[in-house]
């Protein structure tokens, strides 16, 4: 089966009109494959394979060879409720998970860790509200309970994350938008949680600021990522002085530490040049050389929101309303940059040079 990048890159020739595809979509169907059943909202089709939005948020690529093939069970998409979900989730880890609720979250966790592990989610996904919100943009409210898998050991969480074809020994989590789901694990070693609880709260941020940005509009989950906007706002939200700016108010606190000292490290060796222009038109950069894509990323959110807050915030919201399952050319992406930043790419990256160098790194 497709993955959901084929999925998004496929350009569609429907044998339904676009329009009667547009009222299908609005319904909820089921699709039988292999014996199973599949209900959902279609939300793509190419006439042989049809990528379906399932109850639990998750999405799914099937076999769909006409509109005969499929049952419609009811007139407009219902996704699971809090309770149905939970149940579900009991019922696929068993007794050696604990699955914790909260308001906006389904967390499942080791048992015995409630407070560690589930609130934390929420109260990013509460700061994440206030952040936005303070800037006078409105983020929508999600469509399905956020879930959140902390799993016990190492080893399990590879597993988990080879089946997304992630497997990478540097991850210590991961959201993935194919899923809807947050992944990690317990970092903590023979009941000791000082050093290990403020790592795994990094990834609680980081991954949690992706799966809240994709359920609330900010990112589009069916359209085309630009990876130093998605990364970039993450590793942002990183920081205390942007995800508690109430109790963090100053501008040394919306720094995040580690990636400024990457970042002034790569300028240090004369490897930024270029870059710049390299992550605007394309995500090639993560590929080859991943600690500098992410602090490269950082750097541009961190430094428009100093700079120019205005620009950005259009920018970001242009970017998550961009039209579903459409393709997004590199020159779709420059363009599309230079109408927020300008086209001087060059003078943009000799004024962020000048800005990092000076910028002092916290101390801790």
């Amino acid at each position: 089966m497709k993955t959901l990048l084929s999925a998004l890159t496929i350009c569609l020739s429907l044998t339904v009109s676009t329009t009667t595809f547009g009222q299908m979509s609005k319904s909820m169907y089921r699709v039988k494959y292999k014996g199973k059943s599949f209900i959902g909202q279609p939300m793509a089709w190419d006439g042989s394979e049809m990528l379906l939005l399932r109850r639990n948020g998750k999405l799914s690529m099937l076999p769909v060879k006409s509109t005969n093939e499929l049952e419609k069970v009811h007139n407009s998409f219902v996704p699971y409720s809090d309770d149905e979900l939970r149940q579900r989730l009991e019922r696929e880890f068993g007794q050696q998970y604990q699955i914790t609720q909260t308001e906006d979250f389904l967390v499942v966790h080791p048992y015995g860790d409630a407070d560690i592990w589930a609130q934390p989610f929420q109260d990013l996904y509460w700061r994440f509200q206030v952040y936005f919100s303070s800037r006078g943009l409105k983020i929508a409210k999600p469509n399905f309970p956020m879930v959140a898998v902390v799993y016990r050991t190492r080893n399990e969480f590879d597993r988990v994350l080879a089946k997304y074809n992630n497997a990478n020994s540097k991850f210590i989590g991961f959201y993935s938008s194919t899923s809807n789901r947050i992944i990690t694990y317990d970092r903590s070693d023979n009941g000791s949680r000082d050093e290990a609880s403020l790592a795994n709260n990094t990834t609680i941020i980081h991954e949690a600021t992706h799966q809240t940005a994709y359920n609330t509009g900010v990112h589009s989950r069916f359209a085309p990522q630009v990876r130093w906007v998605t990364e970039g706002l993450a590793t942002y939200f990183e920081a205390n002085g942007v995800n508690n700016s109430a109790y963090f108010s100053r501008q040394t606190d919306r720094i995040n530490r580690d990636r400024l000292t990457t970042l002034k490290h790569f300028y240090r060796e004369g490897k930024v040049k270029g870059a710049l222009e390299q992550l605007i038109v394309g995500d090639e950069l993560f590929r080859i050389d991943m600690d500098l894509a992410y602090a490269l990323s950082w750097g541009m959110t961190f430094y428009f929101n100093e700079k120019m807050p205005n620009e950005y915030q259009q920018f970001l919201m242009r970017d998550g309303a961009r039209t579903n399952f459409t393709q997004y050319t590199s020159t779709d992406r420059a363009r599309a940059f230079s109408a927020a930043f300008g086209s001087d790419v060059a003078g943009l990256e000799s004024r962020m040079k000048t800005y990092f160098s000076r910028l002092e790194v916290p101390q801790r």
